[in-house]
């Protein structure tokens, strides 16, 4: 499957990758989603939002269970990315010009580049 973000209409989508079976997973309390990022083997989708209250959440991939991660201390979080061996979540903040990490929780948040 293909996961993404809309920003314009504020939803995060899945379809085929034919183009089949489009679904809108979540389209409430988004305000400018903006990277996406899967972890299929945890069944997980993760992805980042810019909005007013700026931060990165998770779900599972058909849009269940939907958790906020880390809303505090975020500017423009982007750039999200998963090392899946060692299970954490990295990503670039544009406003505040650093590169993070934390793990799959939220947990062990660490400024790795400021």
């Amino acid at each position: 499957n293909l996961y993404w973000t809309d920003t314009g209409r504020n939803t995060i989508e899945v379809a085929r990758l034919d183009g089949s079976s489009r679904k809108v997973l979540i389209n409430n309390s988004l305000d400018e989603p903006r990277a996406i990022a899967v972890f299929p083997k945890k069944g997980y989708l993760f992805w980042t939002d810019w909005g007013h209250i700026a931060k990165i959440e998770r779900a599972n991939l058909d849009g269940s269970e939907r958790k906020i991660l880390i809303n505090t201390d975020l500017g423009w979080p982007n750039g999200l990315t998963l090392d899946y061996d060692t299970r954490r979540i990295y990503w670039v903040d544009a406003h505040l010009d650093r590169i993070e990490s934390c793990d799959l929780n939220g947990k062990l948040r660490q400024v790795l580049v400021s």
